[in-house]
């Protein structure tokens, strides 16, 4: 038990941190622990009474109930959903199935706790979501790798006149429509396109279509019927395709995970490159998660 008042008392401390910040903003679904205690090599993520548990190593049997334990005495949180990260897969049972649905800066997500290693919303590109909102009204925009399409969704709220959500999987697809569905947008002003990235460059080319933001969050590497795509060594091509369809006065907001990742910019003068240094949340603000770079015309 312990242990277990000595992780309470983490938690409480974390919270007291975030508490003004999620209130303020209608946060409910934020990063609370990672990695701050070495009886608990693991990240926990809150969505709203549930939490969603990152091993990164092997555990001792007594760590789970107790890390249960004081989820439930500070925040009362009524299930946890463990999911593996370390280098050798845990199994962990799943005892049920089930979907929430969170709120951030005024739009809604379906949230999946059980069936996927992630649960439907980045939580490191929340203060991505909100500027992007913020640039949004009157605009084009097209959200690359797409997945549920939550920067469209906050594009759509701050008043894009039409957003693109490309994704290649249909799954992520379908649970974007939801999301639109869940905050009242519709998919005629609201396109869900089935689509390879750089193939939806290329036929937006041939059919003379522009956006004003594109977005572009690929994963480090993705497979596709025996393509691959890698974000470092693949990024300038994929970055030359949105150039041709970006409106005159736009923008490319670029982003990765890859932490040994570097932007080829001799490969891309004909860009100007800004680096964009104040996107990471402050639940993240010292993993360094992501990426970013504002990218226009030179």
């Amino acid at each position: 038990m312990e242990n277990q008042h000595i992780l309470e008392d983490i938690l409480r401390a974390n919270l007291q941190n975030l508490d003004s910040y999620l209130k303020a903003n209608k946060i409910e679904a934020f990063r609370l622990y990672n990695l701050d205690h070495v009886n608990y090599p693991l990240s926990i993520d809150i969505y709203g009474d549930n939490a969603v548990i990152h091993v990164y190593e092997e555990l001792y049997p007594e760590v789970m109930p107790e890390v249960e334990g004081a989820l439930k005495t500070v925040l009362n949180i009524q299930d946890c959903f463990w999911k593996s990260k370390a280098k050798k897969e845990i199994k962990f049972p799943q005892l049920k199935k089930k979907q929430t649905v969170v709120e951030e800066y005024g739009c809604k997500f379906l949230i999946n706790l059980s069936d996927y290693l992630d649960t439907g919303l980045f939580l490191d590109h929340r203060e991505t979501r909100k500027w992007i909102q913020g640039l949004s009204e009157g605009k084009i925009v097209a959200n690359t790798f797409a997945y549920t399409g939550s920067f469209s969704i906050h594009a759509a709220k701050g008043g894009a006149t039409r957003t693109y959500s490309v994704d290649l999987s249909k799954t992520y697809g379908d649970w974007t429509r939801k999301n639109l569905e869940l905050n009242g947008f519709s998919t005629k002003d609201h396109w869900v396109v089935n689509m390879d990235t750089l193939e939806f460059f290329k036929y937006s080319l041939r059919k003379g279509l522009a956006f004003d933001i594109i977005i572009i969050d690929p994963p480090t590497f993705s497979r596709n019927k025996g393509s691959h795509f890698h974000v470092q060594d693949d990024h300038v091509a994929l970055l030359q395709a949105a150039m041709n369809v970006l409106a005159p006065g736009g923008f490319i907001l670029f982003s990765n995970n890859f932490q040994q990742f570097e932007m080829d910019e001799e490969a891309l003068a004909s860009c100007k490159i800004t680096p964009k240094n104040d996107t990471i949340a402050p639940d993240f603000q010292e993993l360094s998660p992501h990426q970013s770079f504002i990218i226009t015309k030179a």
